[in-house]
């Protein structure tokens, strides 16, 4: 965000009014992209951090060209609209079938070319006087066709230096990943990385969360359970699988007449918990995590 105010702003050549009004625009777009992605993330249910960062610069990448050309407030409108379309966009990617793990050709290409498209349409003359035009709203449509083209020559550039680096490329060393590497994760396979998972950690937060709900437990509290990892499939072709984690003792001093509101017998029995590390290393939990 801060970056791109620089070489928006900075694109005006000096330190006057037509670089005020690209800083204006850059940042108020940047905002709206934001706003606008989190407000469909909360309608849907669930507001993601993630989201949030794609949101500015879906609203950045579509001023950039019409910052130092349209009133700022274009620039709200030129940023909501390419938001909301990607939105949806990113949500039915997967019927699109081509490979982009970082939203590139989504992101930054459909954000920019539809911020391409609405400069065409709300660019104004007396915004710029000096290299600036009215667009098709303030009635010179042929600019529109002008934008039109230059996306097109942009779109055709890019494709043609694409293939050209990737299919010498493809044809000397490959790039495509073998399917297995993509499943155990490219830190392990392509960079010789590791991640530990902290198992013993987060099971004991587990139990210790599972003996607070005292209701939740038998009266006498002998209950000597197994809590385990489980995953199920909805696709009936996949085989799901589950990994024991620990198993609960008995206190040597339980009793029927156990007080589930007494903390110290709760907190008695936590430390009975036996973790199974060595089951948890046998199982490859690495590998399982890696393929939700």
């Amino acid at each position: 965000w801060v970056g791109w105010s620089g070489f928006n702003g900075g694109s005006a050549n000096g330190a006057d009014d037509l670089a005020a009004l690209a800083l204006m625009n850059t940042n108020a777009a940047a905002a709206t992209g934001l706003v606008t992605w989190v407000v469909l993330d909360a309608i849907r249910g669930h507001v993601s951090i993630s989201g949030a960062c794609v949101g500015p610069i879906i609203g950045l990448v579509a001023v950039t060209p019409a910052c130092g050309f349209v009133q700022p407030g274009w620039a709200l409108l030129i940023a909501f609209i390419p938001t909301v379309i990607i939105y949806f966009l990113l949500l039915n990617k997967r019927y699109m079938h081509f490979d982009d793990a970082l939203d590139v050709a989504i992101v930054h290409g459909c954000g920019g070319i539809i911020g391409a498209f609405l400069t065409g349409l709300f660019a104004e003359k007396w915004v710029n006087p000096v290299n600036g035009t009215d667009g098709a709203f303030y009635g010179r449509p042929i600019q529109l066709w002008y934008q039109i083209a230059g996306i097109l020559t942009a779109i055709g550039f890019a494709a043609a230096c694409t293939a050209g680096i990737l299919f010498p490329l493809d044809f000397l060393i490959g790039i495509r990943l073998a399917k297995e590497d993509e499943l155990e994760g490219l830190d392990i396979t392509a960079h010789g990385e590791s991640w530990e998972v902290a198992a013993s950690r987060a099971i004991g937060d587990l139990v210790q969360t599972v003996l607070e709900e005292q209701e939740s437990m038998k009266a006498n509290g002998k209950d000597t359970g197994t809590f385990e990892l489980r995953y199920s499939p909805k696709n009936p072709n996949r085989t799901g699988f589950k990994i024991d984690l620990l198993k609960q003792k008995e206190p040597d001093n339980a009793s029927d007449d156990f007080d589930l509101e007494n903390n110290d017998q709760l907190q008695h029995i936590s430390k009975k918990t036996i973790f199974d590390d060595e089951k948890i290393k046998i199982q490859s939990i690495k590998a399982h995590i890696l393929r939700f």
